[in-house]
């Protein structure tokens, strides 16, 4: 799967940024006029996600009583739950989980186990920013953390991002606030580099810019410019050398750290076009990276109900994967059938137009598991997990479908997939899904083999935590139902 780049078109940048040449860009946002009209633009983005996603069956949901198999639940938060974020420390058995939602409010909550009882306690600390507007993302930067150059630990620290154009960082041990960080106006996502934890990325969904900041210096080190709609997701590939980022523009685009360069972009809905209204055409939803031998496959989903899959390196589009399955209208071969269907075809189309087809979820399978290379998976607006094996691919075409996993518990279509995640070590894909329920599948036969339950309503985001050695996953969940549950999956 690995292609051969272009060594002329990228820069040799290293795995680290390289602070002695890293430009420092003023900060200029703090005029209060960028941030007119923000209130307006959540609640039309609000209007946007609710009508990609199915309706609910609000009646046969509440008839029953929900199992709550939480280990612990917070419930903090007076409105719908967000975004989640979390780490756990197999040295101190402690979970560290971070919560923000529409009520413009951010937490930390501590889970820790007494060894020798096996009891859980929990802590939840209120985080100090006063922000005027919902939390939309959150990272923690302990996975990556590494001693320096000088030989000094760095900071544990938390990013809360925020629709009011705020970057906050905290301490992630005890809450203290640390920095506020202005740039970007509607913040969407944030991630940190994963060689060290001392950079951050954040994107904007309003005006399409990604800052790039140095944590320890506090200081803004590069803006991408270039998308021509809002970022709805970006990350670092994991050797950090380059920087990939979706948006609503129908484009990836793959930046250089150093220089704050595009190396390339994917105009991979350029077609779709707009509407005859002047409204947006279709665009990309969610990114993953980190795909493939080489580790430099990403994909993209997209609201056309397509996954692309792209080699960063080589600029190349390897794979179009057709998630979304296309309804057509059975005929038994009798003429004033054929007729029918030809008179109702406008009809038909309407119906096509209307129905929801977006991605909302991907993610590749981890290399080390065995007999899985180069599977991916695509969760959608519909309901239904794939399980794609890019080994089969040709340039540019589709791959082999190896599993069509849908819920047998719900009506077809009636619970949608907004969240995905491979197992660490088990050929297993951890789905959140519109209904407030967890699912556990197995990607080698399609077949669920575990549900978490106990919310009430739609899981905006999830977060797991492995705990190494053992295979158990500690899924943490945000909801509509304005709770943060934790729960654990042992296979």
């Amino acid at each position: 799967m690995a292609a051969n780049p272009n060594d002329e078109d990228f820069d040799e940048a290293p795995a680290f940024i390289d602070m002695n040449s890293a430009v420092e860009v003023p900060d200029d946002t703090n005029n209060e006029d960028t941030m007119m009209g923000d209130e307006a633009m959540v609640d039309d983005a609000d209007e946007a996600l609710a009508s990609k996603l199915p309706n609910l069956n609000n009646e046969s949901s509440s008839s029953q009583p929900v199992i709550d198999q939480s280990k612990a639940t917070f419930n903090s938060h007076t409105d719908a739950v967000y975004a989640v974020a979390s780490h756990y420390d197999a040295s101190s058995h402690t979970l560290s989980i971070a919560s923000g939602g529409g009520d413009d409010r951010a937490y930390l909550h501590h889970i820790s186990t007494n060894t020798a009882t096996n009891q859980l306690s929990q802590t939840t600390t209120p985080l100090s920013h006063p922000h005027t507007d919902s939390i939309s993302c959150l990272a923690f930067n302990t996975p990556y953390i590494t001693t320096d150059v000088s030989g000094k630990v760095q900071k544990n620290l938390l990013a809360v991002g925020c629709y009011d154009g705020a970057i906050v960082l905290y301490d992630a041990a005890n809450g203290s606030l640390v920095q506020v960080l202005e740039g970007p106006s509607d913040v969407e996502w944030t991630c940190f580099h994963p060689k060290g934890g001392t950079v951050l990325l954040a994107g904007s969904i309003a005006d399409g810019t990604i800052w790039m900041y140095h944590a320890p210096s506090k200081s803004c080190l590069q803006v991408f410019v270039g998308h021509e709609g809002g970022v709805t997701a970006g990350a670092f590939t994991p050797d950090g050398k380059l920087v990939a980022s979706v948006g609503q523009d129908g484009t990836c685009r793959v930046w250089a750290p150093k220089t704050g360069m595009s190396k390339h972009v994917f105009r991979l809905m350029e077609s779709m076009g707009g509407g005859d209204d002047g409204s947006p055409g279709p665009g990309l939803t969610c990114l993953a990276v980190g795909g493939g031998t080489d580790g430099k496959l990403a994909i993209c989903g997209g609201e056309d109900g397509k996954a692309y899959v792209v080699h960063i390196s080589g600029k190349k589009l390897v794979a179009t994967l057709p998630h979304f399955e296309e309804q057509q209208q059975q005929s038994n071969g009798n003429n004033n059938n054929n007729n029918n269907n030809n008179n109702n075809g406008d009809a038909m189309d309407d119906d096509a137009e209307a129905e929801p087809r977006s991605i909302e979820a991907v993610g590749f399978c981890p290399a080390a598991i065995p007999g899985t290379a180069h599977w991916c998976a695509t969760g959608g607006v519909d309901g239904i997990l794939k399980i794609w094996n890019l080994n089969t691919a040709t340039s540019g075409g589709t791959a082999q479908l190896r599993q069509r996993c849908v819920r047998e518990d719900v009506p077809s279509q009636s619970a949608g997939i907004t969240r995905l995640t491979w197992h660490a070590s088990l050929p297993l894909v951890i789905c959140s899904y519109t209904d407030g329920v967890v699912g556990v599948w197995d990607a080698r036969v399609g077949t669920m083999v575990g549900t978490l339950t106990g919310h009430e309503d739609m899981i905006n985001d999830m977060s797991v935590s492995f705990v190494e050695g053992s295979g158990v996953g500690v899924v943490v969940t945000g909801s509509d139902d304005k709770m943060v549950k934790m729960f654990e999956y042992n296979p």
